[in-house]
């Protein structure tokens, strides 16, 4: 691994940080999901000889060397070499941080590092494929990671959850040239939709600035 890399709480990843993809990689985060969420989800509790994950059951992993979801995992199966013990299941709160190439190295405190996707099945072959790597959207995210995290938390997050079971749907039926149009044109709207978000706080904090240069400026008067 990195000599410079450290394990860290993926709920402490934020938009900018960089993360391992592979032993030798590092990729960047694009926004965490879910940081600020109280929901709890389905979560599989996967023992293996280097460890442990948690995970919910339709992330994608590669499982025998094949990219599928966490739920076909069975007693045997190997991740990263690693030979899998029982599968349990129980709730908990989940938290998901999206990297530019859509991999990430996923371990507990100790144990070796398991190789996984960070998109979830219905969406997991679009953040491995080089269209995501070269959107609108995720070079928005590199230049402006802070502001990227905050409109995500603020905006996107309760839009996408509405969304996502119809998104689904769509994404399964239509051709794959109509969904790749759908992605583009919502590539669009998202960045912007940023864009006015991005002016919008902008304009509130040199609004607030302004205020309290005069509220200064007023109390220095008086003195």
């Amino acid at each position: 691994m990195h000599a410079s890399a450290e394990r860290v709480f993926m709920s402490e990843l934020r938009a900018g940080d960089l993360v391992l993809d592979s032993k030798n990689s590092v990729t960047r985060v694009v926004v965490n999901q879910h940081v600020h969420s109280d929901s709890i989800s389905h979560i599989l509790y996967i023992q293996h000889e280097g460890g442990h994950l948690s995970i919910t059951p339709d992330h994608m992993l590669f499982v025998d060397g094949d990219l599928r979801p966490a739920r076909t995992i069975t007693n045997g199966a190997s991740l990263s070499g690693c030979k899998v013990h029982p599968v349990t299941s129980g709730r908990s709160g989940i938290i998901n941080p999206i990297t530019a190439s859509g991999l990430i190295l996923a371990a507990s405190t100790s144990g070796q590092p398991i190789l996984a996707a960070t998109g979830s099945e219905w969406l997991a072959d679009v953040m491995l494929s080089s269209y995501s790597q070269h959107t609108l959207s995720y070079a928005l995210a590199s230049a402006f990671p802070a502001i990227v995290q905050r409109f995500y938390d603020s905006v996107l997050e309760p839009v996408f959850n509405a969304l996502v079971p119809t998104l689904t749907s769509i994404k399964a039926l239509a051709p794959q040239s109509v969904v790749y149009a759908t992605l583009i044109s919502g590539n669009l709207i998202l960045a912007t939709a940023f864009g006015i978000y991005a002016m919008t706080i902008s304009a509130a904090t040199l609004c607030n600035g302004l205020a309290l240069a005069a509220s200064v400026r007023l109390l220095r008067c008086k003195q």
